[in-house]
């Protein structure tokens, strides 16, 4: 079952954006609890899974047999926001996992995903003494197979930013699930050598000017408390319209 702080941060990201009259595709929904409180919202929800849905509340449309490795089975911008929480860490093609995404998005429509945070400070200082990282602190069973191993192919937030970017989406916005008390006491204690060593590294190395400018914009994420600190991350991003400038270009 999705843990709380996680799903409170999502709901919290969505109910900023305009619900009434809007169609959200919630995918491999799980339990049900998001799809439900997306619906609270006032948001008309189509819940997909892997398998058969769980029961839901009447009005939230619910589509099983959906495999998020395939080519989604919805037609072209049928859908103003799409949600995926805790489920892109799961899916070995990421890629085009995100370029359904903005395929079956409308316009300016939103999409929230949220996953294991592999850059909190404490993720960091796992892996420094054990190869490890948050949401994957020992290897996988080896009973589990590709597809069914928890947490395979966690993803980076620059791969994230990545793949966002090159499928048309602008990231507007992070949010932090939960904070630890080590991942504050570790902040306060390396945050000055990380930005120098960014500053370094990130920006100065960067010869060309534009992508310079792009790096200013992932070095600001970077330094982002939700990055930082949280346990997990929520990323809000949105389709940006064929021809509309991005920031920074």
């Amino acid at each position: 079952m999705m843990k709380t702080p996680i799903l409170d941060a999502v709901i919290a990201t969505w109910s900023k954006e305009p619900s009434a009259g809007r169609t959200l595709l919630d995918l491999s929904s799980g339990s049900g609890l998001s799809s439900e409180r997306l619906a609270a919202l006032g948001f008309y929800v189509v819940a997909t899974e892997y398998g058969l849905p769980v029961a839901m509340s009447a009005g939230i449309l619910r589509v099983g047999g959906v495999d998020l490795n395939c080519p989604l089975p919805f037609r072209a911008g049928s859908f103003d926001a799409v949600d995926v929480v805790e489920v892109i860490e799961h899916i070995e093609n990421q890629p085009q996992l995100i370029r359904e995404i903005a395929r079956v998005l409308k316009p300016d429509g939103a999409v929230v995903i949220s996953t294991p945070n592999v850059l909190n400070l404490m993720s960091r200082v796992r892996f420094l003494f054990t190869g490890f990282l948050r949401g994957r602190v020992r290897p996988a069973h080896y009973t589990s197979k590709p597809g069914q191993a928890p947490n395979i192919y966690l993803l980076h937030w620059y791969e994230l930013y990545y793949l966002l970017f090159h499928y048309g989406f602008e990231v507007t916005g992070l949010a932090k699930t939960r904070v630890k008390f080590a991942a504050r006491f570790f902040t306060l204690v390396f945050w000055p050598f990380m930005w120098l060593f960014s500053l370094i590294t990130v920006i100065h190395a960067e010869k060309d000017p534009v992508q310079r400018r792009y790096n200013w914009q992932i070095l600001s994420f970077l330094f982002d408390p939700a990055l930082l600190l949280s346990d997990n991350i929520v990323v809000q991003a949105r389709k940006v319209p064929r021809g509309e400038n991005r920031p920074g270009s």
